[in-house]
């Protein structure tokens, strides 16, 4: 079995320091509070899977003056990411700060947050996984740096063979839903069934369903349930690990 995990929001609880960075950070630009969880609804809606982004599109949409739904109208089209943002920030007069300076302003916040991370799936849950999986991997939008921090701190590197990282890819067309991540995996380690990614959005669910229409082979996506994913399709849903770790039992028999 070959068990891929996303990591924010899946192995790791980010409301108080990626979330915590990304309202922070938009209201830094805007010289204004906006209530974080305005925030995170505007990023599952545009289906953004980079904090980055996610600030670009709020600077949009907060000083843009129009409804939300005008917004989602005008912004949803496209892949999503940053260039389209700055697109229509043009289009609509808005200026913007560059985006190295987007994100270097977010990772001096999350930085500052970063000790307060907690696990979402303990080191007990995943050893138990690692017994049952001949390989584990990570793919997040994650830079290596930010990675390297979190998992030292909670030593989690005993437990993973790979890592596909925001600085592994060629280009921001290939981060998720772009099946690159999860392409470049499976060249490494070969494709052997049962395939599980574990994730926790929809840029995630899309990824894999991509992948499978393109390679016509099954990958299985568990979704890693929290207040913002609800309506994400998946073939299994799960809410605490222990509840993974069944599902992944249930998995590996469906295939002996």
């Amino acid at each position: 079995m070959i068990v891929s995990f996303d990591v924010d929001g899946v192995l790791v609880e980010v409301s108080q320091t990626y979330h915590r960075a990304l309202a922070e950070t938009v209201g830094k630009f805007l010289d204004r509070p906006i209530p974080q969880k305005e925030i995170l609804n505007l990023k599952a809606a545009l289906k953004l899977n980079n904090d980055w982004d996610a600030t670009v599109a709020c600077l949009v949409f907060y000083q843009s003056g129009l409804a939300l739904s005008e917004f989602l109208e005008l912004a949803s089209p496209g892949l999503p990411d940053y260039r389209k943002f700055y697109l229509l920030a043009r289009k609509l007069n808005i200026k913007l700060p560059d985006y190295s300076e987007v994100k270097l302003d977010f990772e001096n916040v999350y930085h500052r947050y970063q000790s307060h991370e907690d696990l979402r799936i303990n080191p007990q849950i995943l050893a138990e996984i690692r017994k049952m999986a001949r390989v584990m991997a990570v793919i997040t939008g994650r830079t290596r740096e930010d990675l390297d921090l979190t998992f030292r701190q909670h030593g989690l590197y005993r437990f993973f063979d790979y890592f596909i990282t925001e600085d592994d890819l060629p280009s921001v067309d290939d981060r998720k839903p772009a099946t690159y991540p999860l392409r470049q995996l499976l060249s490494l380690t070969g494709f052997h069934s049962p395939v599980c990614y574990i994730g926790d959005t929809e840029t995630d669910q899309l990824m894999v369903e991509n992948y499978e229409r393109e390679e016509n082979k099954k990958v299985i996506f568990i979704l890693f349930e929290h207040q913002f994913n609800q309506q994400v399709a998946a073939d299994f849903k799960v809410n605490r690990a222990e509840d993974l770790l069944t599902v992944l039992v249930r998995i590996i028999k469906a295939y002996d």
